[in-house]
């Protein structure tokens, strides 16, 4: 334990001098962190990052290092790595190295605070906070990382992926409201709470500094507290600077997502045999409402022809739509260039309405195509996709149900199954019902019985007098092909 806190200890040091400095200056280059690495013996050889991952390569490369960071569980093989990258920044400082570094040492200080005994219990009155909150955005901005004292002075630092300075924030929050926080935040932290991973992409790691100078350090998930979440907004209320601040739920309290409309417009000139256009108007809708914890999907080709699929859900439309919020939801649309040729016969166009729980309203609108729509947009397609899919199974008009037929005694289960699209079909033999035409299945093949992946084609219950194939000549299908067995 005492090393894993010398270990607290000497990232929080470092990571703080890198935050601040864009480049090494001769503080940086002097033996202070050689002198800390080797009491830590970070200096000595051991397994090289880029042995264990040969693939990724990550101590050559930013980007390998991101794919494998967590999976790298090993805190000396991790210190000896940047103690490494440390001596190649001294030789030639680079942006990427720094973010290498920063990237390394916030790992390092999750190892750390693993062995330590988490979810923590913080104990006294609060001198000073600290916490940084990063998410996976497309905006330039990655990294937030606030400080705050008990003064009310506070320094709100705003940086890129590369932990490049973008801009910074300072200011004076001293007040009541200052001293009611900070004790209802002591309260939250005195008792013990574990924050499960919702949403990994998007993190937040605190230190809080107790007046008798003890740390305490723990992180957390945007998404995964709400009573967290009320007292970022709490902060935010009396927060006086023009930043959006992240904090531990990324806005998401403070611009939670009551209502989400998507429209979508179609016009189709169709030409008749005289040449005679003929204007076609298709359009759909989405609806998705917290309040009535609706789902409401509608399609209109006329006056004549509409449709509307309801889906109300209780807690599963909250669930989706808290996983749509993020601080740059459908935040940034790329746009067409001026000399675009758009067809003037096949139009589309969509707007897109979000209203939040503050009463606020925000809409997007364009051209419905992948510069015209957010760059977002097709993920947003496929967690509706992945909602309507879920609950969209139909027994009632689902052939393998109303084909269905039960075995009387003495009745046997034969399938036809083929093992390449319109091949020959072989006779198998089944004891589960379950079964229906189309299934892929493991069968015994040949006369050593190997594995092999047919597909059911004919399913049939047959007399043991009627029966196509001799019973004692008939194979048993193992069971079911699952993609993942693979």
């Amino acid at each position: 334990m005492k090393k894993d806190q010398a270990i607290l200890d000497f990232v929080d040091q470092w990571l703080s001098v890198l935050l601040k400095l864009d480049e090494p200056t001769e503080a940086l280059l002097d033996s202070e962190f050689v002198w800390q690495c080797q009491k830590l013996h970070f200096d000595q050889p051991t397994l090289d990052l880029d042995a264990a991952f040969p693939i990724e390569q990550p101590m050559t490369s930013l980007t390998g290092l991101k794919k494998i960071i967590s999976k790298i569980n090993d805190k000396m093989m991790l210190g000896h790595a940047i103690y490494r990258q440390w001596q190649n920044w001294q030789a030639k400082p680079a942006d990427s190295q720094k973010a290498w570094l920063i990237a390394a040492l916030q790992q390092l200080k999750k190892l750390a605070l693993a062995n330590e005994s988490l979810p923590f219990v913080f104990h006294g009155v609060i001198a000073h906070l600290e916490l940084i909150s990063q998410a996976a955005t497309n905006l330039p901005a990655n990294v937030q990382w606030l400080k705050l004292g008990r003064n009310g002075k506070a320094e709100l630092r705003i940086m890129n992926d590369q932990y490049k300075l973008l801009t910074t924030q300072t200011e004076n929050l001293k007040g009541p409201q200052l001293n009611v926080f900070f004790e209802k935040l002591a309260l939250y932290f005195a008792k013990r709470h574990d924050f499960k991973p919702t949403n990994i992409e998007n993190e937040w790691q605190l230190t809080l500094t107790a007046t008798n100078g003890q740390k305490f350090q723990t992180r957390g998930y945007w998404l995964t507290d709400a009573a967290l979440g009320e007292l970022a907004q709490e902060l935010r209320q009396i927060w006086n600077g023009d930043a959006k601040l992240w904090l531990f739920d990324g806005l998401v309290h403070a611009e939670k997502i009551d209502r989400l409309t998507i429209r979508y417009h179609r016009q189709l000139n169709a030409y008749q045999e005289d040449g005679n256009p003929v204007q076609l108007d298709y359009l759909e809708s989405i609806v998705i409402d917290r309040a009535q914890q609706d789902l409401i999907y509608r399609k209109h080709l006329s006056d004549d022809c509409a449709m509307e699929h309801r889906y109300h859900i209780a807690d599963a439309i909250d669930a989706l739509l808290d996983v749509l919020q993020t601080p740059d939801f459908l935040a940034y649309v790329n746009g067409n260039d001026d000399d675009v040729v758009f067809d003037p016969d096949d139009q589309r166009w969509y707007a897109i309405e979000i209203q939040t729980a503050a009463g606020q309203t925000r809409i997007i609108n364009g051209s419905f195509d992948k510069q015209g729509l957010p760059v977002d947009f097709p993920k947003l397609a496929m967690i509706i996709e992945d909602f309507l899919s879920f609950y969209g199974n139909n027994e009632l008009i689902d052939p393998a149900l109303y084909n269905h037929q039960w075995r009387r005694p003495g009745q046997y289960i034969y399938c036809d199954v083929s093992f390449e699209e319109d091949g020959r079909t072989y006779c198998y033999r089944t004891e589960d019902e379950r079964l229906a035409e189309g299934d892929l299945v493991r069968v015994p093949v040949g006369r050593d019985n190997h594995l092999a992946i047919g597909r059911i084609e004919r399913i049939q219950i047959v007399d043991g007098q009627h029966v196509p194939y001799p019973l004692s000549k008939t194979k048993l299908i193992i069971g079911p092909y699952q993609a993942d067995e693979d």
